[in-house]
């Protein structure tokens, strides 16, 4: 058997421990299958199984439950993007992305206060929403909806969604579809108001 030696940090200089190579490669070999366990038990279901998979799913829900979601959102989740009436015509007044030059590559979180000044208006009593139908443009979808539109007041600090303005809740195309399309996402629906801000 080969020995490895490692050197101990100690008061006394020169101290050392024997620790058998296939040691190292054993608590190595358990981490990474650990991993493996870990990692498996939060992708989707897919053609990989592993022996016990069933009760370590339980397990490692409980000692690591954020998960990968705890690090990006799903692709598949969909968009809020913020519209304003400007001289007749509905312009996207998104502040995203955050790392674009105009947000200083990031560095001004101004873009990220706009996704609560969205969250803000939608979870207020009273929304109209008007479903896009398939094929039906956003400017129509928009239209359309203006005429159920609402009075709401804007409760953020700093508002942009002022006047006649609206959120609309954007799909992303499937990627299975995305050569039927020159568009990245689709209008479901959208809700219309005309804000008073502070």
């Amino acid at each position: 058997m080969r020995i490895k030696r490692i050197q101990l940090h100690s008061a006394r200089p020169g101290q050392s421990i024997a620790v058998p190579r296939p040691w190292i490669t054993a608590i190595a070999a358990a981490w990474v299958i650990v991993g493996v366990y870990v990692a498996q038990s939060f992708l989707p279901h897919n053609v990989i199984s592993l022996p016990a998979q069933g009760k370590v799913r339980k397990t490692a829900t409980v000692v690591t439950p954020q998960g990968w979601a705890f690090f990006t959102k799903s692709a598949k989740a969909p968009q809020y993007v913020p519209y304003r009436l400007i001289e007749g015509r509905w312009e996207d007044i998104s502040l995203t992305p955050h790392s674009r030059a105009s947000n200083y590559f990031g560095f001004d979180r101004a873009s990220r206060s706009q996704g609560i000044e969205v969250a803000l208006m939608l979870h207020q009593d009273g929304i109209n929403w008007t479903t896009c139908d398939s094929g039906e443009t956003l400017d129509s979808c928009l239209e359309l909806g203006a005429r159920k539109a609402t009075s709401a007041a804007n409760p953020s600090p700093t508002p942009r969604l002022c006047g006649r303005a609206a959120v609309v809740e954007m799909l992303p195309v499937p990627w299975a579809w995305r050569d039927l399309s020159p568009e990245r996402h689709t209008p479901e629906r959208v809700a219309v108001w005309d804000v008073s801000c502070p």
